[in-house]
């Protein structure tokens, strides 16, 4: 009855070796050579180890599952393994279509499934009831006594063949003799368990690989190379006390990949038998004859059995020898620069993500992080608190020490918590963690995983930064948590009112509770979890910001929230003043595809404070990513939700796509009528740098005023003559909203009537791996020439978009020249080598300047045609 099920597995794992029938025969020659002649077992417990090898693999079928694929894909696990099988195909092979892509993410994450859960499905086999063509039942072990008294036993020891050795130990002890058996028929469950598990790990010869079943089930990736090395490995045979494997022929340059990946699996048995001759070794027990494998120490011994052709095995991978030096250059200061702020974003932001977990696990309203900050004799102590899912002591270690490796998308996480399948972490790069060596040496993480005991909480200790190994330890007694979630404590090395401190600054005009509230609320003012701070000054944590108010709090708590400091000069708030009246106004709200807020913004010039406040003021909207402060967005004022553009998040873009954003643009461009002309003129830039058109904005000046794309229109029509004059020099602008031109030499510029003032060179805001600049690829082919200007590149570049874009395309239509002929007229007045080209324009009070142009000449009728 075992082998129909056995020879089914190939169905569900085409790619995998063979674990079919002759695997399981295999096994009894393998266990054979690990335990030698000497090693004896009793009758009893040659039954329960047979039965073990039969049941030990059948869970990678699906014929193991009586609802098939459906009861599979039910697995909580499921969910989670799938949408990581689509994330990484999507990365892979972007063109895929979807339902192909989805097709195979769908076999990817069963398959996965099955590997994972087939031993714990080992139990469930000889328990369950399979059905007859007929409708009669039967069972895997067909008699009834021996199933109840030996069936748990050999179900609970196939299992045990994946779990880790030493969890082996509650296996110690024997089990007692059937009444109507001898006496001496025990069985030693560690004894057999341990068998399985080395005979299992052991046996990787030609019989896991035959050629001929190569040839029709053509495995490719991993799986081909697996087959490679199986192959042509002979049966192994036992020298002293080490296990011996050769090959029937050397494996070629272009097997090395199969050769090494043999030398990995050879490791790993050699571990295996060092692990349960050790395990043995200290209960005192009889050990197996053979302990390791001959040549696993080193790939140049291994070669001596595993012949190489014509190359040499080199251990040549990739290390890291000093890996506190890499981290702190990764994840420190060189990551983030001179920025100790971004500890506190990064331990919020970790905390921030447990916690979201927890409610999504749960179902639940999001919970709180709480930061504090207190000062002892040791120094000063930074706390962040999380009401999260916790970590195990094992995912503590791996989650912390392992840079580069994000807890959040491992099959790990999403096996162990199959809720969190869709859950979008703030972290994604494994890196944030490390940055809080930038402020601090002495740092311990307390944690306490969900459904664990609070004597169940596990401390992991840095007691000197990167240096020193960390100490992983349970909890004192009054170190217990009492709830799930994680405590982060990191005692910095200066004060954190200083200028290389936590707050990069030293100003004494505020208190370190008020420094602290005033770093955490615009640090966090989108936060998607409660923020709570406690300072030296606070009897109590206080309330900063509640999870997602931002949506609905009042523009000008909002204004406040993200752009007051309480030690603002006087100039900066009569600026504040001027912008969040026009915040007021003018700002709206973007939303993404599925409707949810994802901004609250205006776009807004630097200059716009001049007139109520005489005060010059950088104006960017801030984009937060995971409700945490992370990029700008240049020429305006808000907030957006946003998606990292680098592991260090300092780079971000709203998380809207391009449309929308657009259409934002437009609908402010529609708002700035009474904005003074600078300004218009500065946005009208920033509008088209976001593709809007906004028609009603400047795309180009004259020396009697601004030219909108209506008026544009207009101006070219009724001339043959234009000089397009990029800004080179100063624009301001005077009574009647006139401009006024000043170059750098501080002379007034005296434009003629047929010159346009416009940037020949526009921003585009889009970051390009967003949305690249747009190209107009009727010239993609044109070449560069070493010296000159050349209208054709320039065109495809950058002249194409933006106010200039729109003011070429204005000549074209009104001159009735197509684009690439229009080009062709493009005449370059520039300073050049060997050649000064440039016009001389009058400035005030006589004399001349030179400044760069492009002449345009509208072509003449031929005969009057």
């Amino acid at each position: 009855m075992i082998v129909p099920l056995a020879n089914e597995i190939v169905l569900s794992m085409p790619m995998f070796t063979n674990h079919s029938i002759e695997h399981i025969d295999a096994l009894w020659d393998t266990a054979s050579i690990i335990c030698g002649d000497e090693f004896k077992i009793n009758p009893a417990e040659a039954f329960v180890l047979g039965g073990a090898f039969l049941m030990h693999d059948l869970g990678m079928g699906l014929c193991a599952y009586p609802d098939g694929a459906e009861q599979v894909r039910s697995d909580p696990a499921y969910a989670g393994l799938l949408a990581l099988a689509e994330e990484r195909i999507s990365e892979l092979e972007p063109a895929t279509d979807a339902e192909p892509r989805a097709k195979r993410a769908g076999e990817e994450a069963l398959v996965e499934v099955l590997r994972r859960r087939h031993a714990e499905r080992a139990p469930e086999l000889l328990r369950t009831s399979f059905m007859a063509s007929d409708g009669s039942p039967f069972y895997l072990l067909p008699d009834l006594g021996f199933r109840l008294d030996y069936g748990a036993m050999i179900g609970e020891i196939a299992e045990s063949h994946w779990w880790d050795v030493a969890n082996l130990r509650e296996f110690d002890g024997p089990k007692g003799s059937r009444p109507d058996h001898p006496r001496e028929w025990t069985v030693d469950k560690l004894k057999i368990a341990c068998i399985l598990r080395l005979a299992d790990a052991a046996h990787i010869d030609s019989r896991r690989a035959p050629s001929l079943v190569r040839a029709f089930r053509r495995p490719s990736g991993t799986a081909a190379e697996h087959w490679s090395f199986q192959e042509r490995l002979m049966r192994p045979y036992v020298q002293d006390d080490r296990l011996v494997y050769t090959s029937t022929r050397r494996f070629t340059s272009n097997e090395a990949a199969a050769w090494w990946l043999a030398y990995d699996t050879i490791k790993m048995v050699d571990t295996e038998l060092r692990r349960v001759d050790a395990l043995f070794a200290d209960l005192g027990r009889p050990r197996f004859p053979v302990r390791s494998v001959a040549g696993a120490d080193a790939p140049d011994r291994l070669a001596d059995y595993l012949q190489t052709d014509r190359w040499h095995p080199v251990d040549a991978r990739i290390r890291v020898t000093d890996v506190g030096k890499v981290v702190g250059n990764l994840g420190g200061d060189k990551l983030y620069g001179n920025r100790p702020d971004i500890a506190l974003r990064e331990l919020v932001a970790n905390a921030s993500d447990a916690t979201l977990a927890r409610a999504s696990r749960e179902a639940t309203t999001p919970g709180t992080v709480t930061i504090g900050l207190s000062q002892e004799p040791a120094g000063w102590l930074l706390t962040v608190i999380d009401q999260g899912i916790g970590m195990r002591p094992e995912t503590l270690v791996s989650s912390l020490t392992d840079f580069g490796n994000s807890r959040w998308r491992s099959a790990d996480t999403l096996t162990e918590h199959p809720e969190l399948a869709g859950f979008e972490p703030i972290g994604r790069f494994g890196i944030g963690f490390f940055a809080v060596f930038m402020v601090a040496d002495e740092v311990s993480v307390y944690s306490l995983a969900l459904d664990e005991a609070p004597r169940d909480t596990h401390v992991l200790e840095f007691t000197d930064g990167l240096a020193v190994r960390p100490l992983l330890r349970t909890a004192e007694p009054n170190e217990r948590l009492r709830s799930a979630g994680t405590v982060v404590t990191a005692r910095l090395r200066v004060d954190p009112r200083s200028v290389k401190g936590l707050f990069r600054n030293n100003s004494r005009r505020l208190s370190h509770t008020e420094h602290l509230h005033a770093l955490v609320l615009p640090l966090c003012a989108l936060s998607r979890v409660n923020i709570d701070v406690q300072g030296p000054d606070d009897a109590r944590p206080v309330r900063l910001v509640s999870a997602d108010d931002w949506v609905v709090i009042s523009e000008t708590e909002l204004f406040d929230r993200v752009y007051r400091q309480p030690d603002d000069s006087y100039k900066r708030r009569l600026a504040l003043d001027v912008f969040c009246k026009r915040f007021l106004q003018r700002a709206r709200l973007l939303r993404d595809e599925d409707g949810r807020i994802a901004g609250r913004a205006m776009m807004a010039s630097n200059w716009e404070a001049l007139e109520g406040s005489g005060w010059y003021m950088n104006c960017v909207s801030h984009i937060y990513v995971g409700g945490l402060r992370s990029g700008t967005l240049q020429q305006s004022v808000g907030v957006f939700s946003g998606r990292p553009l680098t592991a260090d998040r300092l780079r971000a873009f709203p998380d809207i796509d391009a449309e929308r954003l657009t259409a934002w643009a437009e609908s402010q461009a529609e708002l700035l009528d009474e904005t003074d002309p600078f300004s218009r003129e500065i946005l009208g830039g920033v509008a088209r740098a976001l593709g809007a058109k906004a028609e009603r904005l400047p795309c180009a000046l004259t020396a009697t005023g601004e030219l909108d794309v209506p008026a544009i229109h207009q101006w070219v029509a009724g001339r043959d003559l234009i000089f397009l004059v990029g800004e080179s020099f100063h624009v301001h602008f005077r009574d009647r909203n006139k401009p006024w031109f000043i170059s750098f030499g501080h002379q007034e510029l005296l434009f003629s009537e047929n010159c346009l003032i416009l940037s020949l060179y526009p921003d585009w805001q889009f970051p390009e791996e967003v949305l690249p600049s747009p190209k107009d690829d009727r010239f993609a082919d044109i070449e560069l020439a070493e010296t000159g200007w050349n209208s054709r590149a320039w065109w495809y570049d950058s002249g194409n978009f933006g106010s200039v874009g729109l003011v070429v395309r204005a000549i074209s239509e009104e001159w009735g020249i197509d684009i690439p002929e229009l080009l062709e007229l493009m005449e370059p007045l520039h300073l050049e080598d060997g050649r000064d080209a440039r016009c001389d324009v009058p400035v005030v009070g006589g004399g001349s300047e030179k400044v760069e142009m492009i002449r345009l000449q509208r072509p003449q009728p031929i005969n009057g045609l």
